[in-house]
Protein backbone atom coordinates (compact mmCIF):
# COMPACT_ATOMS: atom_id res chain seq x y z
CA UNK A 1 0.00 0.00 0.00
CA UNK A 2 1.37 3.33 -0.97
CA UNK A 3 1.42 6.42 1.14
CA UNK A 4 -1.38 8.00 -0.91
CA UNK A 5 -3.61 4.92 -0.45
CA UNK A 6 -2.91 4.99 3.28
CA UNK A 7 -3.99 8.67 3.50
CA UNK A 8 -7.22 7.98 1.58
CA UNK A 9 -7.98 4.90 3.68
CA UNK A 10 -7.34 6.83 6.91
CA UNK A 11 -9.56 9.70 5.66
CA UNK A 12 -12.38 7.29 4.86
CA UNK A 13 -12.06 5.58 8.27
CA UNK A 14 -12.07 8.96 10.04
CA UNK A 15 -15.10 10.12 7.99
CA UNK A 16 -17.02 6.90 8.76
CA UNK A 17 -16.08 7.26 12.45
CA UNK A 18 -17.29 10.87 12.39
CA UNK A 19 -20.60 9.81 10.78
CA UNK A 20 -21.10 7.03 13.32
CA UNK A 21 -20.37 9.44 16.17
CA UNK A 22 -22.80 11.97 14.75
CA UNK A 23 -25.53 9.32 14.39
CA UNK A 24 -24.84 8.11 17.93
CA UNK A 25 -25.14 11.70 19.16
CA UNK A 26 -28.49 12.14 17.39
CA UNK A 27 -29.76 8.84 18.76
CA UNK A 28 -28.75 9.72 22.30
CA UNK A 29 -30.27 13.19 21.95
CA UNK A 30 -33.59 11.72 20.77
CA UNK A 31 -33.69 9.14 23.54
CA UNK A 32 -32.67 11.73 26.12
CA UNK A 33 -35.31 14.12 24.86
CA UNK A 34 -38.03 11.51 25.26
CA UNK A 35 -36.86 10.78 28.77
CA UNK A 36 -36.96 14.49 29.61
CA UNK A 37 -40.42 14.92 28.13
CA UNK A 38 -41.51 11.83 30.01
CA UNK A 39 -40.21 13.34 33.24
CA UNK A 40 -41.91 16.61 32.38
CA UNK A 41 -45.21 14.87 31.70
CA UNK A 42 -44.84 12.85 34.89
CA UNK A 43 -44.17 16.08 36.78
CA UNK A 44 -47.26 17.66 35.21
CA UNK A 45 -49.35 14.62 36.17
CA UNK A 46 -48.04 14.72 39.74
CA UNK A 47 -48.75 18.45 39.96
CA UNK A 48 -52.27 18.00 38.59
CA UNK A 49 -52.89 15.17 41.05
CA UNK A 50 -51.66 17.29 43.95
CA UNK A 51 -53.86 20.19 42.85
CA UNK A 52 -56.89 17.91 42.58
CA UNK A 53 -56.20 16.48 46.06
CA UNK A 54 -55.95 20.00 47.47
CA UNK A 55 -59.17 20.99 45.72
CA UNK A 56 -60.88 17.86 47.03
CA UNK A 57 -59.77 18.64 50.59
CA UNK A 58 -61.07 22.22 50.27
CA UNK A 59 -64.40 21.01 48.93
CA UNK A 60 -64.73 18.46 51.75
CA UNK A 61 -64.00 21.19 54.32
CA UNK A 62 -66.58 23.51 52.74
CA UNK A 63 -69.14 20.71 52.73
CA UNK A 64 -68.47 19.97 56.40
CA UNK A 65 -68.89 23.66 57.25
CA UNK A 66 -72.12 23.81 55.25
CA UNK A 67 -73.35 20.63 56.94
CA UNK A 68 -72.65 22.17 60.36
CA UNK A 69 -74.49 25.36 59.37
CA UNK A 70 -77.50 23.41 58.12
CA UNK A 71 -77.50 21.21 61.24
CA UNK A 72 -77.51 24.34 63.42
CA UNK A 73 -80.33 25.88 61.38
CA UNK A 74 -82.31 22.65 61.64
CA UNK A 75 -81.81 22.54 65.41
CA UNK A 76 -82.95 26.17 65.62
CA UNK A 77 -86.02 25.49 63.49
CA UNK A 78 -86.91 22.44 65.59
CA UNK A 79 -86.53 24.47 68.79
CA UNK A 80 -88.74 27.22 67.36
CA UNK A 81 -91.30 24.63 66.24
CA UNK A 82 -91.29 23.03 69.66
CA UNK A 83 -91.75 26.40 71.36
CA UNK A 84 -94.56 27.30 68.94
CA UNK A 85 -96.29 23.97 69.52
CA UNK A 86 -96.00 24.42 73.29
CA UNK A 87 -97.44 27.93 72.99
CA UNK A 88 -100.25 26.62 70.80
CA UNK A 89 -101.01 23.86 73.31
CA UNK A 90 -101.06 26.36 76.17
CA UNK A 91 -103.34 28.68 74.17
CA UNK A 92 -105.75 25.81 73.45
CA UNK A 93 -105.79 24.78 77.10
CA UNK A 94 -106.41 28.37 78.13
CA UNK A 95 -109.17 28.77 75.51
CA UNK A 96 -110.79 25.55 76.71
CA UNK A 97 -110.68 26.68 80.34
CA UNK A 98 -112.10 30.08 79.35
CA UNK A 99 -114.94 28.35 77.47
CA UNK A 100 -115.70 26.22 80.51
CA UNK A 101 -115.66 29.29 82.76
CA UNK A 102 -117.84 31.13 80.29
CA UNK A 103 -120.36 28.27 80.20
CA UNK A 104 -120.41 28.08 84.01
CA UNK A 105 -121.00 31.81 84.31
CA UNK A 106 -123.77 31.69 81.71
CA UNK A 107 -125.46 28.84 83.62
CA UNK A 108 -125.10 30.73 86.87
CA UNK A 109 -126.67 33.83 85.34
CA UNK A 110 -129.71 31.89 84.18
Amino acid sequence: MSQFDLIIFTSIVLFVTFCLGWLAHLLIAKLGHKAESSRTSEHAIVEAFYNSETEHANIVNKLKERDNELTNKLAQAQAELSATMDGLHNARVEIESLRENSKKTQKNKK
